[in-house]
């Protein structure tokens, strides 16, 4: 891969994003995105996935500037072509979303445009601390956040916050964009990492099939009205009660308990004891 490179770390994944020197987002950069989340999707031992990037200073700068005004050159072919690579890249995020493992944003620098919209794809984004930009500044540019930003950053942060990122153009340092609930954390940029991949080791821990339905009950039903909402959480709850996995930890939990109760219930919520979950 051009773009890409995977770092195996036992059942996590990170992928760093290099596209000297400014480390903007393209198309072919995309593609490549594509294929890892097919690859990632098919593989049952992997169980979260880190991306972030590769370039001091920046995770992805934006996407491509000079592809956009590329595209929009010609009016006509504009209007044919556009949709169907705007479709396209929606249905990439979309799988980023709703992969049935965690996937973290490790925002190691300028993060904007298209860039702060792959990140709101992520489950999570933790942000190194520095003079970095995160936001989504097309306004300025005559445009719109069209890589799903319009959508996603309204229902992560609600819809007065969002249209005031979006209708000024702004961009935020790591703290501001943390106050604002656009990153859930800001840390120290040499702790960034390790960090992340602490999230992600405890998160391959947890059965898998309770770690994606919860997040397809989320992605799916949180926007819905209540009801539908919870008709999505009833299945889901069917779904995972009825796995082997359940079985073996709740009867695991229950044998302790029958032991000594206070002792069991720190220990699991410590992982403690915790059988190892197969995914069944």
């Amino acid at each position: 891969m051009k773009y890409f490179s995977v770092e195996r770390h036992d059942r996590v994944e990170v992928w760093t994003y290099r596209n000297p020197p400014m480390n903007y987002f393209v198309g072919p950069g995309a593609m490549e995105l594509q294929e890892l989340i097919g690859k990632a999707e098919a593989d049952s031992e992997l169980r979260a996935v880190i991306i972030t990037g590769g370039i001091e200073g920046k995770f992805i700068t934006h996407y491509s500037v000079d592809e956009l005004a590329a595209m929009a050159a010609d009016p006509a072919e504009c209007a044919r072509v556009f949709p169907e690579m705007e479709t396209g890249f929606h249905r990439m995020l979309d799988r980023i979303m709703l992969m049935p493992k965690p996937v973290i944003a490790a925002i190691n620098g300028d993060c904007m445009g298209g860039g702060y919209e792959l990140s709101l794809a992520c489950d999570f984004r933790l942000a190194a601390d520095g003079p970095y930009q995160i936001g989504l500044p097309e306004a300025v540019l005559g445009i719109l956040p069209g890589g799903g930003g319009t959508q996603r950053l309204p229902r992560l942060i609600g819809r007065g916050k969002a249209l005031e990122v979006m209708l000024f153009g702004n961009v935020y340092a790591p703290r501001e964009a943390e106050r604002m609930g656009m990153v859930n954390r800001v840390l120290a940029p040499e702790t960034l990492i390790s960090f992340a991949l602490g999230w992600a080791r405890t998160l391959a821990k947890r059965p898998p099939r309770s770690i994606a339905a919860i997040k397809r009950a989320v992605y799916l039903g949180a926007d819905l009205p209540l009801a539908e909402g919870l008709y999505i959480e009833r299945a889901e709850m069917r779904d995972v009660m009825c796995t082997e996995d359940a079985r073996t930890i709740m009867n695991a939990y229950n044998a302790e308990v029958a032991k000594d109760p206070m002792s069991a219930r720190t220990n699991f919520l410590a992982g403690v004891g915790v059988p190892e979950t197969k995914g069944k």
